[in-house]
């Protein structure tokens, strides 16, 4: 199944990737705002593309669907501010994306860059600059080593920004970490194959919280499930009143934030609630499922570690309900709007 190959194989596509995105050479940006931008999948890598970017250049990083942008453009983008736009979609032609990107070459406070896995693109061509990743081709319709390769690239273009080589060096270490990681890739089986495990949800904060909505859209691409996506504590203010023994919550937790996760794992135990968490934390961290990066990253830099086991998630459960992962319902690759 092409899924499958794309998820167990992007390690060595986020060496190749590394290398292309380390060696470009960016125009200087001084821009007041860098505003990310894109759909669906795209725009929960923006995201968390957009924190990572404000957190290690302290510079303003904001994301927005690229819909918004040209359906609301005054409140989207401010008067007398400049900015950097950064439009991220897998074919480069994603309408929304693409008519966001003509609506702003009108306007001479805006530059703009985009990231595609196609470089000849039309978004391509309407950008100032261009990161390309053209050695992922993939033949799934639902998006994951693309997805796992375009934030990549971002989190290292916000390193290079930022000239913090600090950083550089711990990206340098996130393919071979993700090739240990995927070596494990039946760790999430037993929750996928287990039916009574009717309803999912998927918490994350600040960078991750883009990681968990774009989990909880896996999930439903591949198989039809109901799910939901929070800022982690918010799952208290309302949301925890539907967790039962059918619940299962899937969290990505960091050092920063172990105390406070460690707690609401406790509490949706209280609910008969399973949790599955993801991160890098103590060996005392405690849930009924742990995939614990064992690493020495920071927080920011662990971001990609999430994703391949969060993908393999819903490849597993798609196989078990007997859906086709290559195949989702209602779907296709690219999504073609008429906008005029």
């Amino acid at each position: 199944m092409y899924t499958y190959e794309e998820i167990i194989n992007q390690a060595n596509q986020l060496e190749r990737t590394y290398e292309v995105v380390n060696n470009q050479v960016f125009s200087e940006n001084d821009a007041d705002v860098h505003l990310f931008i894109g759909c669906g999948t795209s725009f929960y890598l923006a995201l968390s593309a957009a924190r990572y970017f404000q957190e290690v250049t302290g510079k303003i990083g904001t994301a927005l669907p690229a819909s918004e942008v040209f359906m609301h453009p005054d409140n989207s983008l401010l008067k007398g501010k400049s900015y950097n736009v950064v439009a991220i979609s897998r074919s480069g032609t994603t309408s929304e994306v693409v008519a966001a990107l003509e609506m702003l070459q009108k306007r001479s406070n805006v530059k703009t860059l985009s990231v595609t896995c196609h470089g000849d693109s039309p978004m391509a061509k309407l950008s100032d600059q261009v990161i390309s990743l053209e050695h992922i081709k993939e033949k799934s319709v639902v998006m994951t080593q693309s997805f796992s390769n375009m934030l990549f690239a971002l989190q290292i273009f916000g390193a290079k920004t930022a000239s913090s080589g600090v950083d550089l060096s711990e990206l340098k270490q996130v393919p071979s970490l993700t090739s240990k990681l995927l070596e494990k890739w039946e760790v999430t089986k037993p929750i996928a194959d287990n039916l009574s495990n009717k309803r999912f949800i998927f918490l994350g904060t600040g960078l991750n919280n883009g990681i968990a909505k774009e989990a909880t859209l896996k999930l439903k691409e591949m198989t039809q499930t109901e799910c939901e996506s929070y800022s982690t504590l918010e799952l208290r203010h309302g949301p925890i009143s539907i967790v039962d023994e059918s619940t299962v919550v899937v969290m990505t937790s960091q050092s920063s934030t172990e105390t406070l996760d460690q707690e609401l794992v406790r509490d949706i135990q209280k609910f008969k609630g399973s949790v599955l968490v993801l991160g890098q934390f103590t060996t005392d961290f405690s849930a009924d499922y742990v995939i614990n990066h064992g690493g020495t990253l920071s927080d920011r830099n662990n971001l990609v570690l999430n994703v391949p086991h969060l993908q393999l998630l819903a490849f597993h459960r798609a196989i078990k309900l007997g859906y086709n992962p290559d195949e989702p319902r209602n779907l296709t690759q690219v999504v073609k709007l008429k906008l005029s």
